[in-house]
């Protein structure tokens, strides 16, 4: 038997590693079974000795266990030196589109996707799915009304993002004036 701190890993071990890598997030014992084409006691097994491999490196990833299943994730020591970049990360490059949904789900939470798109005009699934996966907006519940529609609202990661700790810090809405242009057009400013 090889021994753990080797560096060849085993191809289940390399397809573990992956998986968890790419998902970002917990992967379940049932779903890693299913892609090793294991046993679950099996695959609890490649599980250990890929924890083991993360136990014994002195590297800012680790593998854990997380109720019936396991996530790769960063060494909690290390935490605070890598917050500025994910704070900074999680308001920066965002696109005009997702801060006008932030905006519109900040002012008006719980909202609906339908509530949203009616101030945007146009459809929000792909902004709404991105501000989710970066934890700026979650779920809040389900309106009360015929279909059950999910109801959003911010997080307090968008909080800590602008710098607020909570939402009655937000500026004041401002309400566009209408204003006669030349051409007697109304236009708003």
């Amino acid at each position: 038997m090889e021994s753990i701190t080797e560096l060849k890993y085993s191809k289940n071990e390399a397809i573990m590693e992956a998986l968890l890598f790419a998902t970002g997030e917990k992967v379940t014992i049932e779903e890693l079974s299913i892609v090793l084409k294991l046993t679950h006691k099996e695959t609890q097994n490649v599980a250990q000795r890929l924890m083991s491999r993360y136990e014994n490196r002195s590297g800012g990833v680790i593998m854990r266990k997380v109720t019936d299943g396991y996530i790769l994730s960063t060494k909690p020591e290390l935490h605070e030196d890598i917050r500025e970049y994910f704070d900074f990360a999680s308001m920066s490059s965002l696109s005009r589109a997702a801060m006008e949904t932030l905006s519109i789900i900040a002012y008006n939470q719980p909202v609906t996707r339908a509530g949203i798109e009616m101030v945007r005009g146009v459809n929000s699934d792909g902004v709404l799915a991105k501000l989710l996966e970066r934890g700026l907006v979650c779920e809040k519940g389900r309106k009360d009304s015929p279909g059950r529609p999910m109801l959003y609202g911010t997080t307090d990661l968008f909080l800590k993002s602008i710098g607020v700790e909570d939402l009655s810090q937000l500026p004041p809405v401002v309400m566009a004036e209408a204003v006669e242009t030349p051409d007697s057009e109304t236009a708003l400013i």
